[in-house]
Parts: C-alpha cells; sequence; structure tokens
C-alpha cells in the first residue's frame, strides 16, 4: 500500500513538472512572437487610425486625432522603480467610437487620495503604438470601483463601453514618451525576455527527468524484494 501511494505521489509530481515545462513553452513562445511584433513595426511610419480595415498587430504605429473624454481609469498595481502606482488610462473620442489612451504611470501616494490627473479640452492629436489588454493580477473581486475616479484591475473593454456609453476599439494605444500630454513612459523591455521562459521549462523537464528516475529506482527495488 505504502508503494502504491509513493508511485501515485511520484506520477503526481512528474505530472506536474511536465506541465509547467510545457506552460513555459507556451509562455515564451507568446513572448517571442511579441518580440517579433515589435521588432517588424519598429521602424515603421506612423498610420491614420480611421485608414484601418484589419485588426492592427501589435506595435503598430498609429495616431489619432479626436477629444480626451473627461472620465479616466487608474489602472492599478502597476510597479516602476520599486514604486506602486497606476497607469491613466483616457478614452479619446474619435466620431462615434473611443480609443483607450495609455497616458503614462502616475505615482500612487495615498489610497486615501487619488493622483490630480488633468484632462486636455480641446481636439487633440496623438501618436502612440497598438498594445492588447493582458490579464493582469486581480487584488479584489470588483474589477472596477463604481465611483470616480474609476479604478480598474484589469482593462475589459465591454465593461468600460457600457460606462461611457459608446463603442471601443479592441486595443489601446501607449502615448509616445514625448507626447505632451504623456505621464511618466514605461520603456518597453522585449528583448531576449522569450529565454528565461525556454530556461524555466528547461529546469521542470529536468525535475521531470528525475522524478522518472526515481520512479524508475523505486519500482526496481520493489521488484528485486519480490
Amino acid at each position: 500500500m505504502i508503494n502504491i501511494l509513493k508511485n501515485l505521489s511520484l506520477i503526481s509530481l512528474i505530472g506536474i513538472c511536465f506541465y509547467l515545462g510545457t506552460w513555459q513553452i507556451d509562455r515564451g513562445q507568446d513572448k517571442l512572437s511579441i518580440q517579433r511584433d515589435f521588432e517588424s513595426q519598429i521602424n515603421t511610419e506612423y498610420s491614420d487610425i480611421k485608414q484601418l480595415v484589419d485588426k492592427p498587430v501589435r506595435y503598430k504605429k498609429l495616431y489619432a486625432t479626436g477629444i480626451f473624454d473627461e472620465s479616466f481609469f487608474l489602472l492599478d498595481n502597476i510597479v516602476f522603480k520599486r514604486k506602486a502606482g497606476y497607469y491613466v488610462i483616457s478614452p479619446l473620442i474619435i466620431g462615434d467610437k473611443v480609443l483607450l489612451v495609455n497616458r503614462g504611470w502616475v505615482d500612487n501616494h495615498s489610497r486615501q487620495k487619488y493622483p490630480l490627473i488633468e484632462t486636455p479640452k480641446s481636439m487633440v492629436t496623438i501618436k502612440g503604438y497598438v498594445k492588447y489588454p493582458m490579464q493582469l493580477l486581480e487584488l479584489s473581486s470588483n474589477n472596477i470601483t463604481k465611483k470616480k475616479p474609476y479604478v480598474i484591475q484589469n482593462i475589459n473593454t465591454k465593461q468600460i463601453s457600457k460606462i461611457l456609453n459608446k463603442d471601443i476599439y479592441p486595443f489601446i494605444i501607449n502615448l509616445n514618451e514625448e507626447n505632451q500630454y504623456a505621464y511618466t513612459y514605461i520603456p518597453i523591455k522585449n528583448k531576449n525576455n522569450h529565454l528565461k521562459h525556454y530556461m524555466y521549462a528547461g529546469q521542470w523537464f529536468l525535475f521531470t527527468i528525475i522524478g522518472m528516475f526515481f520512479l524508475f529506482i523505486l519500482n526496481r527495488r520493489k521488484n528485486g524484494k519480490s
């Protein structure tokens, strides 16, 4: 009975290690795809968002003209230089649609007092690159607060569309560093990010092999005794 439990435990650990290894491989492939998108777009010219026909690739350079809505969203749990803060997400109204614009990072000085965000009143033209919302860690069951300023844990375009009562582009634009409406710019770090995931995958596969070795030894001893 004890040997059966040992076998089941080892098999479970082997399965978990193998799964984590394949998961890290998938993560590495995703990061490699992101890096390739970045490299393919870095030297291209800016395109008018109104001329888009298909869904743009990540990091495609776009410019857009519109008016910022007075509402804004603070994307929570963004750490920069070991400080907690927010990304400022401002809706840019372009005709009958809305483009979510990431204006950069601001410090979270206090949970009781939100940062003062200035919103331009006149027509503006912004330039930036395309990013698609990613699922971040949620520290609360509610993704978005009910009162202004709206604090969000993830960019959920459907929720924001309901609040603004307008259709929203399925991507966001990260403002360029030199843009006059931008706050603190966090540099892009894409180069060779995939390699660490392949390294982690190698470690998990090594643990898988070690687990299989111990499983072999355990059953070999069992067969020797019998």
